[in-house]
């Protein structure tokens, strides 16, 4: 009976010990006009809608590990897009058809 006590506490530990797959990341898009925006977030589903330009700041929860990609396409001129992922580098794109892209990985801090 002593050996299941000294267990219970040592597997409520282990659990505590396991790393979030739940990363949270914010995107901005620079331009003009509206733009046709497409985003799919790992755990999420793809989602796509027409947008004022500019976009800033809008944020999202990755609930798995994998790809985050954002594409952009204005309807005239360019598009900037930019995509931060927790305290990772800023990643960002331009032109006609922007697209930024950030793999979530073991590596990723959250």
């Amino acid at each position: 009976m002593k050996k299941l006590l000294l267990l219970i506490p040592v597997l409520a530990l282990s659990a505590c010990g396991q790393k979030s797959y739940t990363y949270e990341a914010f995107y901005d898009i620079e331009g003009t006009g509206k733009a046709e925006m497409t985003l799919n977030v790992p755990g999420g589903a793809s989602q796509s809608e027409t947008v004022d330009l500019p976009v800033k700041n809008r944020a999202m929860l990755a609930n798995a590990l994998g790809r985050i990609t954002l594409i952009v396409k204005p309807r005239s001129g360019e598009a900037t897009c930019k995509l931060r992922v927790e305290k990772e580098k800023e990643i960002s794109n331009a032109g006609k058809q922007a697209t930024c892209e950030y793999e979530i990985t073991e590596d990723t801090i959250n």
